[in-house]
């Protein structure tokens, strides 16, 4: 299996997550073989900053290692601290062959007890 590396071909997205909660978030990635990787925590008021890559040819979006091996990544989301994975507001990319991912630009919220975190692209209200 070829692993590709790098950033040759790819285009930067930049991802940022504004956090408005009273506790600290987590931002994930879920990658390839049931796989996540963390993206970043942010403390209340805090933000989670971090750059994903985009194939514009076909639309995917990956996120690079330490070996700046290029990890598919298959979803996204952000959660608070500790328990992620079960308070997470997954985070929809677009996936569109022939144009790069936009920007990821977003505001997480506490909106109570049904879904305790609600993670939108700003301007999406």
């Amino acid at each position: 299996m070829v692993v590709e590396r790098g950033v040759e071909g790819l285009v930067a997205v930049p991802f940022q997550v504004a956090n408005r909660t009273d506790r600290s978030i987590s931002c994930s990635a879920a990658i390839a073989h049931w796989y996540s990787a963390e993206i970043g925590v942010a403390e209340p008021g805090g933000r989670v900053e971090a750059g994903l890559w985009s194939k514009s040819a076909t639309g995917e979006v990956f996120l690079l290692n330490d070996k700046q091996e290029r990890m598919p990544v298959q979803r996204l989301w952000c959660g608070y601290a500790g328990a992620d994975v079960s308070t997470r507001s997954e985070i929809g990319l677009v996936r569109r062959a022939g144009s790069a991912e936009p920007a990821l630009d977003l505001i997480c919220l506490s909106t109570g007890v049904a879904q305790p975190l609600d993670c939108r692209r700003r301007g999406s209200d």
